[in-house]
């Protein structure tokens, strides 16, 4: 019964994050084209700084008041689960004002001399009231997940989704049409996150305020602890948890608020703003892709890792984990490589014209160590070692914050994506070097030769075909006509080629396959005599 909920909510979660992710790629495209590549670096800076609050604002609380709610629950000590919830709920009204309030205030000193983009003040107040509601919103998710009910979580996250995704492409066209300013329409997209949020407290509430009425449950007494007791103990939970999830917010962070300062001096402050937008607004989006596939495999793996660590089975934890990360290699990569390779004609295809392609193919190929680095982070967590990935987070983003200012003078804007890659690469292999104390890992093993070989042969088909098939279409053709078969066969032709080669080279074995839907399995099934390390 456990496992049949834990696939389920698994599923249900999966589900839904695919749903999020893929809508707010899809918004940065009429986004793109309705502000300009200057809108969406205005729009990048306010939503950056506001994901950053809100980290902050929750605290990592409702990843402990989910594992917190679990522990009552199977008590029977609900009680206890109520007032956990309520003092939870209290924190999230008090932290969301205060956020709200701080975002809206100091607004103008950020945009101004901070991020130099004096345009982005209206943006960045227009999305604060958004702080009052998401940190409630993630208590009640926290609270329905300790409750082994996933339902109300992947619900509010569309629901979320759909509400920002529509306002904030919907808005911008309305005030432009209206006569309003290119300032007023970007702030209107940036208040997108807040109709998402009125989304997803409707889809909570309704939730909440059944589960009170149809709630009939045995009550074991055993004492209140005070608020105090309780918030002590939430945060000393949830503070690592909160500050290892900012990783890629702050790296992002730190380029919204410094690429306009570090590259006006080079290229002029128009110049300059135009390329954080098409950093923010296409690479970025475009280079969250591969990741996506990382969550799927986070949620399959997570709780064989911490199972076998509870047992004490370092030799599940090895076998798990390294299969983990060899699966972000063999399925990320492709991923990674056909994104960059095909940046041109992906870039003209979804955004109408080819600038900045070479910044989305550098930022999407340095995708890779993200994924590792996400998938790593995950096992380190299901090892309950939470507190040092938060360190090595940390650590990650004082290299990416100084490798900005040694690089950006000799590279430009390709300095700050390298120092991004280094920021990922750093947090990865020190993650590596904490699971290898626990478990020594084989990544790859005997797979290296057929897996080097197969990417390298995907890479250099991937971008022959997706630079020379541009060329080779009839010039009185449209040009997203061109840009969109490109894009479809060139996947056509390079994703069967690498898992060909991948399936023939043995750089993928039985065991690799476990984990992926049967019929990418039937797809890929390698010889049954086959043996895996």
């Amino acid at each position: 019964m456990i496992k049949n909920a834990l696939i389920k909510g698994t599923i249900i979660l999966t589900i839904a994050s695919l749903i999020t992710r893929v809508l707010g790629i899809a918004q940065r495209i009429p986004l793109q084209r309705i502000l300009g590549d200057g809108g969406m670096a205005t729009y990048g800076i306010a939503y950056n700084i506001y994901g950053i609050l809100l980290i902050l604002a929750t605290v990592g609380i409702p990843s402990a008041l989910s594992k917190q709610i679990a522990e009552y629950h199977a008590t029977n000590q609900f009680a206890r689960a109520d007032e956990l919830f309520r003092a939870a709920r209290d924190f999230a009204l008090v932290a969301g004002l205060i956020s709200a309030v701080v975002l809206y205030v100091f607004a103008p000193y950020y945009a101004v001399y901070i991020s130099h983009d004096p345009e982005a003040i209206l943006s960045i107040r227009a999305i604060a009231p958004a702080l009052l509601l998401f940190p409630l919103i993630s208590m009640m998710r926290g609270y329905f997940q300790g409750s082994q009910q996933m339902m109300p979580t992947g619900l509010s996250q569309v629901s979320e989704q759909i509400l920002r995704v529509g306002m904030a492409v919907l808005l911008p066209i309305l005030l432009l049409q209206s006569g309003y300013s290119h300032e007023v329409a970007v702030a209107g997209a940036s208040f997108g996150a807040v109709a998402g949020s009125f989304g997803a407290l409707a889809i909570m509430l309704y939730y909440f305020y059944r589960e009170k009425k149809r709630s009939s449950r045995p009550v074991v007494h055993t004492g209140s602890p005070s608020r105090k007791e309780i918030y002590g103990q939430l945060l000393k939970t949830s503070i690592p948890i909160s500050l290892a999830s900012t990783a890629i917010p702050l790296i992002y962070f730190i380029d919204s608020s410094s690429v306009i300062a570090l590259l006006k001096g080079e290229i002029g402050y128009e110049a300059a703003k135009n390329m954080l937008g098409i950093l923010t607004g296409r690479a970025q989006s475009l280079a969250a892709i591969p990741p996506i596939l990382t969550i799927a495999l986070s949620s399959a793996v997570l709780p064989a890792i911490a199972s076998s660590y509870f047992k004490g089975d370092v030799a599940g934890v090895k076998r798990t984990s390294s299969l983990a990360l060899r699966l972000t290699l063999l399925i990320g990569t492709p991923f990674s490589f056909y994104l960059s390779a095909s940046a041109v004609a992906i870039n003209g295809f979804l955004f109408g014209n080819t600038d900045g392609s070479w910044v989305i193919s550098a930022l999407c190929v340095g995708s890779i160590f993200q994924m590792l680095m996400m998938t790593s982070m995950a096992i380190l967590q299901g090892l309950g070692k939470m507190v040092q990935t938060m360190g090595f987070v940390f650590i990650g983003i004082l290299v990416k914050a100084g490798l900005n200012l040694l690089f950006t003078p000799f590279l430009g804007i390709y300095g700050i994506i390298l120092a991004t890659t280094c920021g990922f690469i750093t947090i990865w292999l020190l993650n590596q070097v904490l699971i290898n104390k626990v478990a020594p890992l084989s990544l790859m093993g005997s797979r290296w030769k057929g897996f080097l070989f197969s990417s390298g042969l995907m890479f250099i088909v991937c971008i022959t075909l997706a630079l020379g098939l541009i060329e080779l279409f009839p010039a009185e053709w449209p040009l997203w006509v061109t840009y969109g078969m490109t894009c479809v066969l060139t996947a056509l032709i390079s994703f069967p080629v690498y898992f060909g080669c991948l399936t023939w080279s043995q750089g993928i074995t039985a065991e690799d396959l476990r984990y992926l839907p049967e019929r990418v399995q039937r797809l890929l099934r390698v010889g049954k005599g086959r043996r895996t390390e």
